[in-house]
């Protein structure tokens, strides 16, 4: 779609500073709506709680993975579990990508950490805390890079620091 019509922008500053949105009447009502280009990710990376080596990928509960995946130029797909294609199919309060969405497929138990991968495990709110802490002054964020980011060898050994076990899992 060319364009996304949105609500509660018509009167504002956006107007002012936002040459690309625009006032388009509604055809049938006559009213008047600020339409904006849409949004087109050169890359995104969704997680999912399973997924299969085509790309099928099925999440838990009302995300916004599936409108990233149709959005983006790539996507790729970080999953809890790699499942036979036909285990992928969503059950009740699931939602699933479809593999035409995907481009690559990376199994990373863990991978959706310090945020949740809804089914498996919750938010470790210590750690946002940690992070955002640290990135309150350019010292104390190197530091947090280079314990969390770039100082372990590998995801297992990040799992590892920051004290995240698969065994503790729902």
């Amino acid at each position: 779609m060319p364009f996304i019509p949105v609500i509660g922008f018509l009167g504002t500053d956006y107007m002012k500073i936002r040459d690309d949105f625009k006032v388009v009447k509604d055809p049938y009502s006559g009213e008047d709506y600020v339409v904006v280009p849409p949004i087109i990710p050169d890359v995104a990376v969704i997680h999912g709680l399973k997924g299969d080596r085509f790309g099928g990928v099925t999440v838990l509960g009302a995300r916004n993975d599936r409108l990233l995946a149709t959005a983006a130029r790539k996507t790729i797909a970080v999953i809890e579990d790699l499942v036979e294609p036909g285990e992928v199919l969503p059950g009740l309060q699931e939602v699933y990508v479809a593999p035409v969405h995907v481009d690559a497929v990376v199994v990373a138990p863990g991978g959706a950490h310090p945020t949740e991968c809804p089914g498996r495990y919750e938010i470790d709110a210590g750690h946002i805390m940690t992070y955002l802490t640290a990135a309150k002054d350019e010292a104390s964020f190197q530091n947090y890079l280079e314990t969390y980011i770039t100082g372990p060898a590998d995801h297992e050994a990040y799992l590892e620091k920051v004290g995240f076990r698969p065994s503790e899992w729902k």
